[in-house]
């Protein structure tokens, strides 16, 4: 009898190893794999800003003591503080992360999962794209280059890496819920056109995180969250990041394509015709350009870019968000024996091209007098004389951006000559005026 008790005890100890070990195995699912491997090379960014307080103005005489409590000290200085994310994308210390997270910081400082803490130096960003590169010291770094191939599946398990509200690598996981998706930011009123969108949750201070997926690949930064959503958020595409990094660190800041080519959707200004009918029609293609080379013209209704369908302006938009200068570009256009194949190369915008822009599609020329952009003429039935300009008008601002030299229209205008439209506020006498224009005649 004792014999047998030893023995089914015994029986019941060795059935319980197996069973233990099963377990372990099975909670190192590939998510834990993932963000073992990946965790090391995401960062805290704390971003130091030193802002000088305004000084009284006659406004404060009147209002300024009804809340003297919140009224910093005339004259002296104060230091904020932002928290964000960073991915090291390089062994020899690069970081990529949000430009809004490091906006006008006097010092940023790099903080470890393991505690370590290094100071970094910004090597470039761009609004635009809401990119910065960073750099620290080489000490063998653990790194995530973003990802080669663009093969990502709507549905697949992503997961998110940051540090939201402050919290140090927070991870959540979820699914692809779309790619290529089109974008308002609330606060500039920009429009993004090529973000990926994902159910994971990002939260303030992930701006500037990764994005990953179960390949333990960096497919994206997160960057921007839907405030009264849940379940929403977005990300900067690996292709997006690869280009933004290799211009910023080649020339400084980001080369746009241009095309010259100018596109409205199907049935803008046009009666009788099905708005929901397929592709984009040119609207203006540039003398001298790529499009122009091609053989492309107005009228011209483009179905697919590269392979991938055409289906609205925001579509052409992002993938032209997505050519570097030099790349090929492959359309599909309708003809009426079958669609036809048009070989374009994309280029750097020429020199002068928003002063171009604004005299082809809006019929305006400006010239620098002073501080001063002021309008030289108006080309008669143009857009700018159906819109009452005239010579001597002061142009002020351009999609948002003040400006004084034709230089600064010329750079707004190189990044923005895929929008539909632009916006100039216009000065005459002690009034200043908004003036939408669309762009391609």
């Amino acid at each position: 009898m004792k014999m047998g008790r030893v023995t089914a005890a015994s029986l019941v100890f060795v059935a319980a190893v197996p069973a233990v070990t099963w377990a372990q195995g099975g909670r190192r699912t590939p998510v834990v794999q993932v963000v073992e491997r990946v965790r090391p090379s995401v960062v805290n960014l704390t971003a130091r800003q030193v802002v000088a307080a305004p000084r009284r103005s006659p406004f404060d005489d009147f209002f300024g003591d009804l809340f003297p409590e919140l009224r910093p000290p005339e004259g002296r200085t104060y230091s904020s503080q932002s928290l964000g994310t960073g991915v090291v994308i390089s062994a020899d210390g690069l970081i990529v992360t949000n430009e809004h997270v490091i906006e006008g910081a006097a010092e940023v400082k790099v903080r470890f999962a393991d505690g370590r803490e290094a100071d970094a130096e910004v090597i470039g960003s761009d609004t635009d794209a809401d990119l910065a590169v960073l750099r620290i010291p080489n000490r063998g770094l653990g790194y995530l280059r973003p990802a080669e191939q663009d093969d990502l599946m709507i549905g697949e398990t992503v997961i998110a890496i940051g540090n939201p509200l402050g919290l140090e690598s927070t991870v959540t996981v979820g699914v692809l819920s779309a790619r290529d998706r089109t974008v308002r930011s609330p606060s500039t009123r920009r429009v993004y056109t090529d973000f990926l969108q994902t159910d994971a949750s990002i939260n303030p201070g992930n701006s500037g995180g990764a994005l990953v997926d179960l390949d333990a690949r960096l497919i994206g930064i997160n960057t921007a969250i839907v405030g009264d959503a849940q379940g929403i958020g977005f990300a900067i595409p690996a292709r997006r990041v690869r280009r933004v990094v290799n211009d910023l660190m080649r020339y400084g800041q980001v080369q746009p394509a241009w095309l010259g080519l100018f596109v409205r959707n199907r049935g803008e200004g046009r009666r009788g015709e099905a708005r929901t009918a397929p592709g984009v029609e040119v609207a203006d293609v540039f003398p001298r350009s790529p499009a122009a080379a091609a053989g492309l013209a107005e009228g011209a209704v483009l179905l697919e870019g590269n392979g991938r369908p055409i289906g609205s302006r925001d579509d052409f938009a992002t993938l032209v968000a997505q050519l570097a200068p030099g790349d090929r570009l492959m359309l599909s256009v309708a003809g009426a024996d079958g669609n036809h194949e048009y070989a374009l190369r994309a280029t750097r915008p020429p020199e002068r091209i928003g002063e171009a822009i604004l005299e082809r599609s809006v019929g305006l020329r400006l010239e620098e007098r002073g501080r001063r952009l002021v309008v030289s003429k108006v080309e008669p039935s143009s857009a700018a004389a159906e819109a009452g300009l005239e010579a001597g008008d002061a142009v002020l601002q351009v999609n948002g951006e003040r400006i004084t030299t034709l230089a600064e229209v010329n750079r707004v205008l190189g990044r923005d000559h895929t929008r539909s439209s632009l916006l100039l506020v216009v000065q005459r006498g002690r009034f200043a005026y908004q003036l939408p224009f669309s762009l391609g005649r």
